[in-house]
């Protein structure tokens, strides 16, 4: 009895250490697949990001503001409206005897030069000078005949107004577009007068004129101005052109004018000035 028990115990260690085996070479692949699968999903994803380091960063954004033209010329043409000098009579001309009058609208030039000296809320400061005048002629033909010889004569009565000085501006947008503000002071020069075409021969161009009477007088006066800028064309060596549409409001105060015509009063202001012009710039 003690031998048989000692051999099925023999007999049993033995299936046991079998088994054993056979549950290692079992599970031994599975877990040496499971183990690498890490390695392998590592390995993959290496590989993906690899292209993505190669691709180059993305570029920072532009500035909001870049440095405008430094340089501005300006050259416009426009109309002057000038209501109160439309409402004066200046006397019976000696051309006719019907009293003389002056049109309220005439024709406005003027020539400036702007240049950038800040930056300062997101717009630009300009600083300039310009230069204008204002020409007015007859609001109605002036005929009529000579005493001394009964030929018929035309009269000329006109106004001449020009003014220079100081003007600043303040500029905002970008690109093709850009609005201004400004502004401005200066000397304001007007000439009134009164002439008769001179009779036969003469061999000027245009005709020639006697002045019967005239006046010049000068103040001190400013202007307000609005308008905006639109790119037009700009040049490979840095020239920028520009449209300019603007309007000015011209204040002055001349007084009396009662020397050229007793009791026509004083003359002033507004006088409006729509224009448009072409701005080059460098």
């Amino acid at each position: 009895m003690r031998v048989w028990g000692d051999g099925g115990t023999r007999s049993g260690s033995v299936l046991m250490w079998l088994g054993l085996g056979f549950i290692l070479v079992v599970y031994n692949p599975t877990s040496f697949a499971v183990a690498q699968e890490p390695v392998e999903v590592e390995r993959a994803d290496t590989t993906a990001v690899e292209p993505a380091q190669d691709t180059p960063p993305p570029a920072p954004p532009e500035p909001w503001y870049k440095t405008p033209t430094k340089n501005l010329f300006v050259f416009s043409l426009g109309l002057a409206i000038w209501p109160s000098l439309g409402d004066k009579e200046f006397g019976t001309t000696s051309a006719t005897s019907s009293p003389g009058s002056l049109n309220s609208v005439g024709r406005a030039l003027q020539a400036a030069y702007e240049r950038h000296i800040a930056h300062w809320h997101r717009g630009d400061l300009y600083l300039g000078a310009e230069v204008g005048g204002f020409l007015f002629d007859n609001d109605q033909a002036v005929l009529g005949t000579e005493p001394s010889t009964g030929s018929p004569v035309k009269g000329m009565l006109d106004s001449r107004l020009w003014y220079a000085g100081p003007s600043i501006k303040f500029m905002i947008g970008e690109g093709r577009v850009k609005f201004f503000v400004g502004g401005g002071v200066g000397y304001y020069s007007l000439n009134l007068a009164e002439s008769n075409e001179a009779p036969p021969p003469c061999t000027k161009f245009g005709g020639c004129f006697i002045t019967k009477r005239s006046l010049t007088k000068s103040a001190i006066g400013g202007h307000v101005s609005l308008g905006i800028d639109l790119a037009a064309y700009q040049t490979q060596s840095g020239w920028q052109w520009r449209i300019r549409l603007e309007d000015d409001i011209h204040l002055v105060n001349y007084r009396s004018l009662d020397n050229f015509s007793p009791g026509a009063g004083g003359l002033s202001g507004p006088l409006n000035v729509i224009q448009i012009g072409v701005m080059g710039g460098f």
